[in-house]
């Protein structure tokens, strides 16, 4: 009967369209058939959408890549790309191009690439392939398929695709009773053709999530052709040997009111020990991560008893409490002696909070804060010293500005950080500018910004690294963790950090509030 070619086309249009390799078909400028991966991975709803925006004039070829067709077996590598839905973002995507026989006349296939093996493979299929109806003609009715018979391969015709498919793919009937496979599914589950065609689908899973499959096909059948949306299922295969395997299936049907259904199967052992891997090495990144956190606070611990001893008893000797040192000097070493161990302890500090941020184990309390307040108390902590280095510090504080949410204590080590370490970028003599300020887009802005000498690129990331040996010529050298530390909290508060240099301009730090965290 002349109408069953035209059926058998439909049916093999069906199992292309299942596959996850894009192919398209054209000759000259009209084209001829394009299947799902194709049409989704180009951003279009169906060959009709892609036809109405320009078909060919639509799709993109790398420059100096020849659209000429290739009589090689392997086809012409080409990059394909077009503008998704009219959008100015383009998908491409990495393709060879075919010459095939379609329709008895030469026409040119565009197939994604995946291997050298697969893209062969597939065009020496296509190119023996029935053509597919007029467009006219696709809608008249067609007599149906004659039923499969047990032991023969529906899918005779695209055997080349099908059994050089890395996914396993099946026909079986409304009742889960099995056809014919490809070599890939036969590989999957163990089983050859001949034993395949004597089981039934739900013979592949496991007994848990055979109700979950049934309940699938029973969505196909109501459904009718399988659907461009229909993303699959994950479940539980069985092997011949009893063994389970995790799965991705995929469900379609030749035609709505046929007999035959697919399954595509995706073997996803590989993925889940991909990701079993990543969580793995986050387990052991994050035990890494405790470990250094629980020595640091060990390090501590054991460091502050013999510190507050040495500091204490500094204190005591410069208050002479028990008669006089003899020598001036020795009063002023012991006021040094007693600002080294204060600032160790300071640094031993700062890298717990710095550990305790990188584990998230920082308990910030999140509330309304007065950032020009905040800004006038640690001004007012730091001028002793600035006094002591002959640094000016002014302040430009904006009147109209909304509170801030943030942490209150880290919001005011942020503070005394930053002013801190533009006294120390400042030269004698120099000044220190704290501002605040509202940007354009409704911002809360904290500037902190020195005259001394700009700070170069190797120097601001030398700067914010914690853990470095400083150079003699280190300009951040003495800023310890105080940076690196800063910058943590202020991204801990959801908040922004840059540092702006330039010429003699000094050094400008800037912490800014996005505008939700911002609001009173």
């Amino acid at each position: 009967a002349e109408p069953a070619p035209r059926a058998v086309s439909r049916r093999d249009r069906a199992l292309l369209d299942l596959l996850p390799v894009g192919i398209l078909i054209y000759r000259l400028d009209r084209l001829l058939y394009a299947n799902h991966a194709f049409l989704t991975r180009m951003g279009y709803d169906s060959l009709h959408a892609l036809e109405a925006a320009g078909g060919l004039d639509a799709l993109y070829v790398e420059p100096g890549v020849s659209q000429a067709s290739s009589s090689s077996g392997t086809g012409t590598p080409v990059t394909i790309s077009a503008n998704q839905n009219g959008q100015a973002e383009q998908v491409s995507a990495e393709a060879r191009l075919h010459t095939i026989t379609w329709d008895d006349d030469s026409a040119l296939a565009l197939i994604f690439s995946r291997t050298l093996d697969e893209d062969t493979a597939i065009a020496a299929a296509l190119s023996d392939r029935e053509p597919d109806p007029e467009p006219e003609a696709a809608a008249e009715p067609a007599l149906a398929p004659p039923p499969p018979q047990a032991g023969h391969a529906d899918a005779e015709e695209l055997g080349a695709i099908l059994d050089t498919a890395a996914e396993g793919i099946i026909m079986f009937d409304a009742e889960g009773n099995i056809h014919s496979c490809n070599r890939s599914a036969e590989a999957l589950f163990g089983y050859d053709g001949d034993e395949f065609i004597t089981r039934n689908l739900g013979d592949l899973f496991a007994p848990e999530s055979q109700h979950g499959i049934f309940d699938y096909l029973t969505s196909v059948k109501s459904a009718g052709v399988a659907s461009l949306l229909d993303h699959g299922r994950e479940t539980l295969g069985r092997v011949r040997q009893g063994g389970l395997i995790p799965l991705s299936v995929t469900m379609g049907r030749t035609r709505a009111d046929g007999p035959n259904f697919f399954a595509v199967f995706r073997d996803l052992s590989q993925t889940r020990k991909s990701e079993g891997e990543v969580r793995e090495a986050r387990r052991l990144a994050e035990r890494a991560a405790n470990a250094k956190t629980d020595m640091l606070a060990r390090i501590s611990h054991e460091l502050r008893t013999p510190l507050n001893a040495i500091i204490g008893f500094a204190e005591v000797m410069i208050s002479e409490r028990f008669g006089t040192l003899g020598n001036e000097r020795y009063v002023e070493y012991m006021k040094d002696i007693r600002a080294s161990g204060e600032r160790v302890i300071a640094i031993v500090n700062d890298l717990l909070d710095l550990s305790r941020i990188e584990t998230g184990k920082l308990d910030l309390a999140f509330t309304s804060q007065n950032l020009n307040e905040m800004v006038e108390s640690c001004v007012a902590v730091m001028q002793p010293q600035a006094n002591r280095e002959r640094i000016i510090i002014r302040t430009s504080l904006a009147h109209t500005l909304p509170p801030v949410v943030a942490d209150a204590r880290a919001l005011r080590q942020i503070t005394l950080n930053l002013i801190g370490n533009s006294i120390h970028l400042a030269n004698a003599g120099g000044q220190v500018i704290v501002s605040t300020t509202l940007s354009d887009f409704g911002e809360v802005m904290l500037r902190v910004r020195d005259t001394g000498q700009s700070l170069n690129d190797n120097e601001v990331a030398a700067a914010l690294e914690p853990f470095r040996a400083p150079t003699p010529s280190d300009q951040a050298g003495s800023g310890g963790v105080s940076l690196s530390l800063t910058k943590a909290l202020v991204e801990a508060n959801r908040a922004k950090f840059q540092i702006r240099t330039g010429g003699r301009t000094g050094t400008l730090i800037e912490v800014t509030f996005a505008h939700a965290a911002a609001r009173a």
